[in-house]
C-alpha cells in the first residue's frame, strides 16, 4: 500500500474543511487531485504528509504510519515556492537536502542537469523567476529518488516547453516505478498523465457515478462543480 487515507476530517476552529475522506492508492500510479480554489486540496496534502494537525483519521504512507519521520526517506512533498528562501541558492537548497537525506552531493549536478538549472543554481532563489521557482522546487523533489512524490501545482508559471519537460519527466518517474499525486489546475495536461482522478468538492471527495472512461477531465470537472 502506498497511500491508505481513512475517515479523515480536518477542522480549523469551527469550521470542517476535509470531511471524512478515504481513498487509497496501492499500486504505482499517476493520481491527480483536482478541484477549485478552496475545496481542500492542499490541505489534504498537508494532512497526508503529516505537515499539519488532523481531527480524525488515519493516514498509512508505504506501510507506515504519516506520523512515522522515517517515511520521509522515501516521499517527498513539492510544495508552493514560499517554502523557498530567498538569500539561499538553488545549489544551498539542494545541499541542505542532500545533508538531511545523506544524499552524495554529486547528485546535485546530475539534478541540475536533468533539470535544466545549471545556469542559475548559485543565484539567490530571490532573484529567480516564477518559472526558475518551479524548476528548482521539482529539482528538490526528485533528488531524494523518492518512491512517492506529492505535487502541488507543479506547472504553475512554466512556460510550454517547460510543461512538457515537467510532463515528460513525471511519466519517467512513473516508469522507474515512483507514485506521482499531483494537484493542478491544468486539467488538459492531467488528462494526459494521470490514471486517475481525486475530485475533491467542499472538503469532500466526489462520487461519480456519470461518467464514461471516453470523458475527458474537463468534461467529468464540468459535471461536478458547473
Amino acid at each position: 500500500m502506498i497511500i491508505k487515507v481513512n475517515n479523515l476530517d480536518k477542522f480549523y476552529k469551527s469550521k470542517q474543511v476535509l470531511k471524512n475522506i478515504n481513498f487509497e492508492i496501492s499500486t504505482p500510479s499517476i493520481m491527480g487531485l483536482v478541484g477549485p480554489n478552496g475545496a481542500g486540496k492542499t490541505t489534504l496534502m498537508n494532512c497526508i504528509t503529516n505537515l499539519i494537525n488532523y481531527q480524525n483519521g488515519d493516514i498509512e504512507i508505504l506501510g507506515k504510519s504519516n506520523k512515522d519521520a522515517e517515511i520521509f526517506k522515501e516521499i517527498s512533498f513539492m510544495q508552493d515556492n514560499r517554502v523557498l528562501y530567498p538569500y539561499l541558492t538553488g545549489y544551498d537548497h539542494l545541499k541542505y537536502i542532500c545533508d538531511i537525506q545523506n544524499i552524495d552531493y554529486k547528485e546535485i549536478k546530475n539534478i541540475s542537469e536533468k533539470i535544466g538549472i545549471n545556469s542559475y543554481l548559485n543565484m539567490k532563489t530571490k532573484e529567480y523567476s516564477l518559472g526558475m521557482k518551479q524548476h528548482l522546487l521539482i529539482a528538490m523533489a526528485i533528488i531524494n529518488k523518492p518512491k512517492l512524490i506529492i505535487m502541488d501545482e507543479p506547472l504553475n508559471g512554466l512556460d510550454p516547453d517547460s510543461i512538457i519537460a515537467t510532463r515528460e519527466l513525471i511519466k519517467e518517474l512513473h516508469n522507474d516505478g515512483t507514485t506521482i499525486l499531483i494537484s493542478s489546475h491544468s486539467l488538459s495536461e492531467l488528462d494526459l498523465i494521470t490514471s486517475d482522478i481525486i475530485f475533491i468538492k467542499n472538503g469532500e471527495i466526489v462520487i461519480e457515478n456519470d461518467y464514461t472512461n471516453m470523458d475527458s477531465i474537463e468534461d467529468r470537472y464540468k459535471k461536478i462543480y458547473g
